[in-house]
């Protein structure tokens, strides 16, 4: 492996250094350039991995430099990349942007990634809802969109009923999406918004399935289900706010399991004859009275979980999908490895956010931690991070380093940990409940 990858300098661009992590100790020269200082820098130095972190060259607490494509421009960091290019530089980031692929174009540096144009073919919430409706009728969510100033209340809950779910364009982590209950929270938001489209549905009483998959040549690679954890106030008090993801998703029945792997190689074929590669994760939502499965959301990148579960894949010795989503846009040979989708992952990530009812009450120091459980308490081992080989009663605590301008809802902490979080949908175990 690591001498397929030689000749490639690769960086991977993002504010957030937890982004490209997960296979940063794989390629010979991978590079992560990240805005924010974090703990998890000084412990991947250790063990050789070449970072460059704007915050240490700026000698400042509080940078703002929140997206790949301001990141990309700075001159620190084209710097940066000149310096460690020994041919054309192969850039990776999390989510495509105009920006990106500008500067790329510009810059001369080589994608390893999408379009922007062919990411906002999927994406975009009001173009999936159209997508999802032409080829998974059967699978999509009653519903409508329209200029949120001309669509009229009575006529939308007579049509759609209450609570609907209103979503616009683009979001992260169920932030722009709202459960609308009455006129005067319909109002309260078109005001707010009165010239956005948006999509609105019928309310599904459920929770949301998700998997990583990736189009490597002309394969597709799909991930064994997980279940996001959302919907648990000791985490965070709105509803469909993202507080994790479960693997495996042990809730779900063998018909369900069939239908997601069924739609993910239908949409993998689309993307694929348009031109699409790499890494792309789907949502699905699972309507708990009925058991209908309802596809709700394409995520035409590098997924929330990309990296926390090529450590999980990394853990039973597998090649992560991350790879192949790099090795797609470098043209490599890969037929030496065979792809094995292990149901045998088991992991839970689970992220604390700011504003939240409790806060876990570890050490509030800038640190990363590992714990073990030792009759029903949780003992400190040791200062590490290495997700791929926890024992099934340890777990990573990760507290985060204040920001520049953070908003409620954001990442304050999390915890890592190679065993299931949940009992149900919506509920934590005893285990994890203890930690609180």
């Amino acid at each position: 492996m690591n001498a397929l990858f030689f000749s490639e300098d690769i960086f991977f661009v993002t504010p957030d250094i937890k982004r490209a992590i997960g296979i940063e100790n794989i390629f010979p020269h991978y590079h992560i350039i990240c805005s924010y200082n974090d703990p998890l820098i000084s412990i991947l130095r250790k063990k050789g991995v070449k970072i460059f972190c704007l915050s240490e060259q700026l000698k400042a607490q509080t940078v703002s430099v929140n997206n790949s494509g301001n990141l990309l421009a700075n001159p620190l960091v084209e710097r940066y990349i000149n310096l460690h290019s020994r041919k054309t530089p192969f850039i990776v980031y999390f989510k495509p942007s105009l920006k990106i692929d500008y500067l790329i174009k510009k810059k001369k540096y080589k994608a390893i990634g999408n379009s922007f144009d062919l990411n906002e073919q999927f994406e975009n919430k009001i173009r999936f809802f159209k997508f999802s409706n032409k080829y998974f009728p059967e699978f999509s969510t009653r519903g409508l969109i329209g200029i949120l100033s001309k669509l009229k209340f009575n006529d939308v809950s007579k049509k759609l009923g209450l609570p609907m779910v209103m979503q616009l364009g683009h979001g992260w982590a169920g932030k722009t999406t709202y459960f609308i209950n009455t006129e005067k929270e319909f109002l309260d938001i078109s005001n707010k918004f009165p010239l956005t489209m948006v999509k609105l549905t019928s309310m599904i009483n459920g929770y949301t399935i998700l998997n990583n998959c990736c189009i490597y040549k002309d394969k597709i690679f799909i991930s064994p289900p997980a279940v996001q954890i959302d919907g648990i106030p000791e985490l965070y008090p709105r509803l469909g706010v993202t507080c994790g993801r479960q693997w495996p998703a042990k809730f779900l029945e063998r018909r369900q399991i069939s239908e997601i792997i069924d739609i993910s190689k239908k949409t993998g074929k689309i993307l694929m004859k348009l031109g699409y590669r790499g890494f792309f994760g789907l949502d699905f939502l699972i309507e708990e009275k009925t058991g209908k499965v309802y596809f709700s959301e394409i995520n035409a990148r590098l997924t929330a979980s990309s990296s926390f579960y090529a450590y999980l894949e990394r853990g039973l010795g597998r090649v992560p999908l991350f790879i192949y989503h790099i090795a797609s846009f470098l043209d490599k040979d890969m037929s030496f490895q065979k792809w094995e989708g292990d149901n045998n992952i088991v992991g839970s990530q689970v992220i604390f956010r700011k504003n939240m009812p409790k806060l876990f009450p570890f050490s509030n120091k800038i640190k990363i931690r590992t714990y073990t459980i030792e009759d029903e308490k949780y003992k400190f081992i040791k200062e590490n991070y290495a997700p791929d080989k926890l024992g099934i009663n340890e777990f990573i605590y990760m507290i985060r380093k204040k920001r520049y301008k953070e908003a409620a809802g954001e990442e304050v902490a999390r915890i890592e940990a190679r065993k299931e979080v949940l009992s149900a949908p919506h509920k934590l175990n005893s285990w994890f409940k203890k930690l609180l």
